[in-house]
């Protein structure tokens, strides 16, 4: 877990961030996600949604270590509409992993995702990444992800599907529909 070390947590809507957040932002994507790393990742040629909201994390120095990228978004679980919240983007600098930044990260966004009321939080991710969000309390969620593409509605079977409790039960089958981009 983080130790000796005083984060900064700043959530702040897109349309707020600064030029320099911005290119740290990619500066930290390019670390964590490299053109030759990306060129050969499976999601690829996926369209993805922008986030509503970026958690920036930065160290006692002021640089940026982690972030994670919210939506709040109206969604149908079989068939029935509710809002849930998006995790998505989650990233720390790779001579930071290890440390506690993003279990930290994810915590303020779950207190964030509470304050505004969603039922549930869903992120996709890598299967190698299970384990890790399976210690911080989610689950795997084993029904139907529907997402919009620029084709149409299509079954989102990139990445792993993963659910948190926020307010309410989260669902461990059943067809959720995005009603948009995956995130």
């Amino acid at each position: 877990m983080v130790k000796n070390r005083p984060l900064s947590f700043n959530l702040k809507l897109i349309t707020e961030l600064t030029v320099d957040e911005e290119e740290a932002l990619r500066v930290l994507r390019t670390a964590v996600y490299p053109p030759e790393i990306i060129a050969h990742r499976p999601g690829r040629h996926i369209k993805w949604s922008l986030p509503q909201w970026r958690l920036l994390v930065e160290d006692r120095s002021g640089s940026l270590v982690s972030h994670i990228g919210i939506v709040n978004r109206k969604i149908t679980l079989d068939d029935v509409s509710i809002c849930i919240g998006g995790i998505g983007g989650v990233m720390t600098s790779p001579e930071a992993q290890g440390q506690g930044f993003a279990t930290a990260a994810l915590g303020h966004a779950k207190t964030f995702l509470d304050e505004c009321g969603l039922t549930f939080a869903l992120l996709v991710c890598r299967h190698d990444l299970v384990p890790f969000y399976t210690r911080l309390g989610w689950q795997s969620f084993n029904g139907i992800l529907l997402v919009e593409q620029p084709g149409g509605t299509v079954p989102f079977t990139v990445n792993e599907p993963m659910v948190l409790p926020v307010n309410d039960k989260a669902p461990k089958k059943g067809t959720i529909n995005l009603c948009g981009l995956p995130w």
